[in-house]
């Protein structure tokens, strides 16, 4: 058991002394100033926190930001960061159980937990015992599924997406002068941002370029551009991830070249399909996973009358930032520069969907299918409704000129730069959309 524990000392450089840092792996990558702050979850005694995210998002950075505020405050021989993909649950758990017996209570920081075999199994274990953990995973159709089947282990009301930076949080790092106003998405009090438009504006451009990955976001800041090689690594990994969920890795990127191509326009499974040459309801479920493993959102129509969704009619898919399909437009051959130029304008209709969807989703208790959807009859489509308390509401992005149109429910328009009772930039109402309390 010894020989095992020194196998963990290279992970957990904060036992040897206070200078640790230097010594980590993914802090030493970064100076203080190039920090990016997120915001921190509480860490509950006795009980499991589960975080879930697109791979490249920075979960391991962030469990060692965790890690350096909770050894200032306890013993550091009692705080353990395992990544499991360097050993099997035997071992983790033989770890642990090591840890305990040597030094009591400790905090366990389980890292892509989902590569571990049954490690459902280990979970359970540690919340019938009491045992402070966070896990992480970047296989997060795994995560969402497994997590689902242990209720009463702790884990209720301490799950969160982990998403990346929504571009009020990247303005603010990139210009630390910009104003601390917030507001509701369908209550847009954008009068104290007026005067910071064109410090605001400038910024989202260059949001787009990034879509809020943070190593994007340092390769921009660092030598103002994205590397190329960036793009492809990440839909390379992004897809490795689907396939280990049982998915072919093919098929996934088919479907999702279908979707780049779409441009936001709506669609149909069996349209999907006839393109790819698969079945229907292997479209419906390869879009299930990808959407679970945080790549896009499928939106479904709302029927307005019923109050509920349409499920025949035509749906319509954003990618959950542009990144993503800047990304795996470079995959497909095509410069990513170019691509941003030419479809700017379907890619801010996403992202302001997107950062709707984060600033209301939660997991489990408030999926984005509850109340996220869109709406079309013969005549019109409004690119994103929300309901709540049984009520709709509009919010339509118009980059070019604002064209108001009648719907049965009340409605905003997302500009790219009027000003009207009802019509709103899109920087400044991407500006003051927060995340929801459970995504990071």
């Amino acid at each position: 058991m010894v020989t095992k524990i020194v196998k963990l000392v290279r992970y957990n450089p904060w036992w040897k002394d206070g200078e640790w840092i230097h010594d980590d792996p993914d802090l030493s990558k970064i100076i203080v100033q190039e920090r990016i702050p997120r915001r921190m979850v509480p860490l509950n005694e006795g009980r499991i926190t589960l975080i879930r995210g697109v791979r490249r998002a920075g979960k391991s950075f962030y469990l060692k930001t965790l890690i350096e505020s909770l050894v200032k405050a306890v013993d550091p021989l009692r705080v353990v960061y395992i990544p499991c993909d360097r050993f099997t649950r035997g071992e983790v758990k033989g770890f642990i159980d090591e840890l305990r017996r040597r030094h009591g209570e400790i905090y366990i920081f389980l890292d892509e937990i989902t590569y571990l075999k049954n490690w459902r199994l280990l979970l359970k274990e540690l919340g019938e015992e009491g045992i402070t953990a966070v896990a992480t995973g970047s296989n997060p159709v795994e995560l969402k599924k497994e997590s689902e089947l242990l209720p009463g282990r702790g884990i209720e009301g301490n799950e969160y997406y982990f998403n990346p930076l929504n571009f009020r949080e990247f303005a603010r790092y990139m210009n630390t002068r910009l104003p601390d106003v917030t507001f509701e998405y369908n209550n847009p009090e954008i009068e104290r941002l007026i005067p910071w438009f064109e410090e605001i504006d400038g910024l989202l451009y260059s949001y787009l370029q990034t879509g809020g990955f943070p190593e994007a976001v340092l390769d921009l800041k660092k030598h103002g551009r994205i590397s190329e090689e960036r793009y492809e690594e990440f839909i390379r990994l992004v897809l490795g991830e689907i396939a280990k969920s049982g998915k072919n890795e093919e098929v996934a990127r088919e479907i999702l070249e279908v979707v780049l191509n779409l441009r936001g326009s709506r669609v149909d499974y069996v349209s999907i399909a006839r393109k790819v040459g698969v079945s229907h309801p292997t479209v419906r479920e390869y879009l299930s996973t990808i959407e679970s493993a945080r790549l896009i959102y499928t939106l479904e129509a709302w029927d307005t009358s019923k109050k509920r969704h349409a499920h025949r009619k035509e749906k319509k898919i954003v990618f959950q930032s542009p990144l993503i399909a800047l990304s795996l437009a470079k995959y497909l051959g095509e410069d990513p520069f170019e691509f941003l130029e030419e479809n700017i304008e379907w890619l801010v209709e996403g992202t302001v969907a997107t950062h709707v969807i984060w600033s209301l989703e939660e997991p489990i208790i408030r999926e984005k299918h509850s109340f996220a959807g869109f709406y079309y009859d013969k005549s019109k489509e409004c690119d994103l409704v929300i309901k709540e308390h049984e009520k709709f509401f509009g919010i339509e992005v118009k980059y070019g000129e604002v064209k108001r149109k009648r719907y049965p429910f009340p409605t905003i328009y997302i500009s790219k730069d009027e000003v009207g009772e009802d019509i709103y930039p899109v920087s400044l109402y991407l500006y003051g959309l927060e995340k929801s309390g459970r995504s990071i």
